[in-house]
């Protein structure tokens, strides 16, 4: 036996180092495992950005402007149509940073409010008693150490280590996504060859390609980046069709990193007797971007509410007595990206010239969308904007610039969308009538997913 929390959270990334410092300023004794060494975490991909009025929300302390953490902030970021016309401006304002030194600081904050770490020690299988979770077994310097706990937090990535070891009739569902279900990154870090260089202080993105243009650590670099479903060979050919039409000053790459993050909807559930699943592990991440950090703290925020009021009140940590972090989170935000995921794709995977003709019709691209779903997460449709849209995508067919299979599905996947995230603003109060949602909840994912294929 190694010890005995009320929190065992397996790893020390974004979303668990959050949850565990939230629950150890409530006063509860954490416990986090981290498979890597301290200085290691976060070093697969060094540079990230935060919504800057997220800091607040979430009482994170943003980081001096002064430190190495702190690369930059812009206000606005630019939108671009295929061919690099129709720029559309978005104005919400980013931090980037450095993610291995922002975690650093994070385990600080976590440390000063009592949360206790072990890091080189990787989850090896679960602790059951009568069937129930009670904590997890863990290695460390090829040694075995039991920890008990009231909750196993999986926080461990996109490869879910706990929760795709669940016993199939826990409750939760253990999927692994599979390569169409994950969105593959690559960053290049480039140095601008000559003097005559671009500035780039904000975020300059062509959604067709799926490549954006970013700020470095200082004016005489930038970071090209490119996302893809798939593979990272099919990002490699996106970003060439990008090259093919777009032209960049000249440049060398100084170096390159890839990452990968979820690309599908979380688990119909979040919770069950003594365990929770956040971050990554959850498949927590905005479906018009990809960025995940603050997504996955909105659903840590709301966990560490639920699970200290229980504690507090003496309740087993049972499935019923956590069930309120799912009925919180996915009447609000995961309603709002469950009808995102469902309608973003159709739009997406239009061909280049129907792409280019909604970008200048402000069909889906327009600046106050963009703008919305960064900052609400959903995109605001007035009945008057409904009906210019349609307007505006039947003139597109007329005029053969853009398809009336294109249009059939823009609508068909609309309609979805709305029963979707009714579907989920109406999520079960108690498990007793999970299943009968769940059952309906796959039916209209199979539909979205007819209309994405």
């Amino acid at each position: 036996m190694k010890g005995n929390y009320d929190i065992l959270i397996v790893g020390a990334g974004t979303a668990g180092v959050y949850f565990g410092w939230q629950m150890a300023l409530r006063g509860h004794s954490v416990c986090i495992v981290e498979r890597s060494k301290r200085e290691n975490v976060g070093k697969r991909l060094e540079v990230f950005h935060i919504d800057s009025i997220k800091f607040s929300e979430f009482q994170v302390p943003p980081p001096e402007e002064t430190s190495p953490e702190f690369f930059c902030k812009f206000d606005t970021g630019l939108f671009y149509a295929p061919d690099g016309s129709c720029q559309k401006e978005v104005t919400y304002p980013f931090h980037v940073m450095s993610l291995p030194l922002f975690l650093q600081r994070m385990f600080e904050l976590a440390e000063e409010a009592g949360v206790h770490f072990e890091f080189e020690t990787s989850f090896e299988s679960l602790v059951l008693k009568s069937g129930k979770i009670k904590g997890a077994e863990v290695k460390h310097q090829n040694e075995i150490w039991k920890i008990e706990a009231g909750l196993l937090v999986d926080a461990s990535g996109i490869n879910a280590h706990v929760r795709s070891q669940l016993p199939q009739d826990y409750g939760i569902e253990t999927f692994e996504p599979g390569p169409n279900e994950k969105f593959y990154v690559v960053l290049r870090y480039i140095k601008w060859l000559g003097t005559d260089y671009p500035k780039i202080q904000y975020t300059k993105s062509w959604s067709f390609y799926k490549t954006w243009l970013a700020p470095s650590t200082d004016e005489s670099r930038a970071i090209i980046g490119v996302g893809a479903t798939g593979s990272y060979d099919h990002g490699e050919e996106v970003l060439k069709d990008f090259f093919n039409t777009i032209e960049l000053p000249p440049y060398e790459i100084e170096r390159f990193e890839r990452g990968v993050t979820p690309f599908r909807r979380p688990p119909y559930s979040f919770v069950s007797d003594g365990f929770l699943c956040l971050g990554d592990a959850a498949c927590l991440t905005k479906p018009f971007s990809g960025e995940g950090v603050t997504a996955a703290w909105k659903l840590c925020q709301i966990a560490a509410d639920v699970v200290d009021n229980a504690l507090k009140s003496g309740q087993l940590l049972s499935a019923e007595a956590l069930w309120d972090i799912n009925v919180q989170y996915y009447r609000n935000q995961g309603a709002k990206f469950a009808g995102i995921l469902s309608t973003v794709p159709s739009a997406a995977n239009t061909s280049k010239k129907e792409n280019h003709y909604m970008f200048r019709k402000d069909i889906v691209f327009s600046s106050e969308d963009f703008t919305d779903m960064n900052r609400d997460f959903e995109m605001h449709l007035s009945m008057g904007k409904i009906l210019k849209i349609v307007f505006n995508l039947i003139s597109g067919v007329l005029t053969g610039n853009y398809s009336l299979a294109s249009l059939k599905a823009m609508l068909k996947s609309v309609t979805i969308s709305g029963k979707v995230r009714q579907h989920y603003e109406n999520y079960p109060n108690t498990p007793k009538e999970f299943h009968s949602w769940m059952l309906v909840a796959d039916t209209l994912w199979k539909q979205a997913n007819a209309e994405m294929a």
